[in-house]
């Protein structure tokens, strides 16, 4: 789902928030002091909370905060096109060697497909040559994916809480000001914006993090081509996983890289290998690739 639908929902619960004041909590009528969106200190990534809420219990006068993560119905996509800051943010100063363990786990995975794709296959467009694989996480699985290797306490810790989020994250600023722990999620809410129409709509349908139904949490890895024809990659994406195309004995030849991941690009660092390796063997084009002669016929696909 395109992060500006996110935005969306969570800017009308904000509003919702602060245009109907009055909740019930633990059953006990409650008052909102503030509301608004988080967001870290630092100019980059963001926290795990979407939506804080100051209130007060209006019989004793005590004030609490709602730290509430926000996603929606058919959240599936937790995080796409990750780069190293938004992985840490999800998963702490750990996060490469998280990461590369995934991988690795799956190395035949990645090593068994086809790379060259001369006609092209949807989505894949003709004369495309794999340079590497793009990182998202997910809800569900897809066909290149690895469950994340985290305990259930660590997904609900890391992924959606943000227990070790940096400082600039966990004390967010809200509203102009620096609230500690505000960039913290407690609560976890699925839903829509036509299900959103009062306070009490967010507290009957949000749930402790702790308690809620997660399932498992899936790094997923898409294919980032270099089109010959175009000479163009697909976006200047950081890679989970690169190739390294060279020429040995006139063959072009794939070399899988799993170290410092969502350090490379496909556009910036692999383009330029595939160009040199083609250069190398007096081709331009997928189209002009001998399957058999010029590369494994196993990496090549019509």
């Amino acid at each position: 789902m395109p992060r500006k639908a996110y935005r969306e929902l969570e800017d009308h619960i904000v509003n919702t928030f602060r245009n109907n004041r009055l909740f019930t909590y633990y059953g006990k009528i409650c008052e909102v002091l503030e509301a608004g969106k988080p967001r870290p200190q630092s100019a980059s990534g963001e926290c795990k909370t979407d939506v804080f809420v100051r209130a007060m219990v209006q019989d004793t006068g005590n004030e609490f905060d709602l730290k509430i993560s926000v996603k929606n119905i058919n959240k599936e996509f937790l995080g796409n096109k990750l780069k190293s800051r938004d992985l840490e943010a999800y998963l702490g100063p750990g996060w490469e060697d998280i990461l590369i363990e995934a991988t690795t786990s799956i190395r035949d995975a990645f090593e068994n497909r086809v790379l060259m794709y001369a006609s092209g296959r949807h989505p894949i467009k003709p004369n495309s040559i794999t340079v590497g694989w793009k990182l998202e996480i997910a809800d569900e699985p897809r066909a290149l994916s690895v469950p994340i290797p985290l305990s259930d306490r660590q997904i609900r810790d890391y992924v959606y809480k943000g227990t070790n989020l940096t400082w600039d994250k966990k004390d967010s600023i809200v509203n102009d000001r620096v609230i500690p722990n505000s960039g913290e999620a407690e609560y976890l809410i699925v839903t829509r914006i036509e299900d959103i129409r009062t306070s009490d709509d967010v507290i009957e349908q949000m749930e402790l993090i702790d308690d809620a139904e997660i399932g498992d949490t899936y790094f997923i890895f898409t294919a980032n081509n270099y089109r010959t024809d175009v000479q163009k990659a697909d976006g200047p994406r950081f890679l989970a996983v690169r190739i390294e195309w060279g020429v040995d004995n006139g063959r072009m030849i794939p070399t899988f890289h799993y170290d410092d991941p969502l350090q490379y690009t496909g556009e910036r660092d692999m383009a330029p290998l595939v160009r040199r390796a083609l250069q190398n063997l007096g081709k331009r084009n997928v189209t002009d690739i001998e399957p058999g002669v010029d590369v494994d016929e196993d990496l090549f696909e019509e």
